[in-house]
């Protein structure tokens, strides 16, 4: 696997958070807690940790130490 493709996961996976995120503030807004903000909020927590995660391995890769 290639860094580049590293930096696209990352950027993919906090794209989907911002969007999960969105989705969830939106529907609070609208209608309050219910099941659907509850599973976006849970969604974009698990792409925020899954981007983060990525992006310190690509760091670590970077400095030439293995992950």
């Amino acid at each position: 696997m290639k860094k580049s493709d590293f930096i696209i996961q990352i950027v993919f996976n906090y794209i989907l958070a911002a969007v999960f995120i969105w989705f969830a503030i939106d529907y609070v807004n609208e209608f309050g807690w219910g099941f659907f903000s509850i599973i976006s909020v849970l969604f974009a927590t698990r792409d925020i940790v899954k981007g983060t995660r990525i992006l310190q391995i690509y760091l670590k890769l970077k400095k030439g130490s293995k992950p």
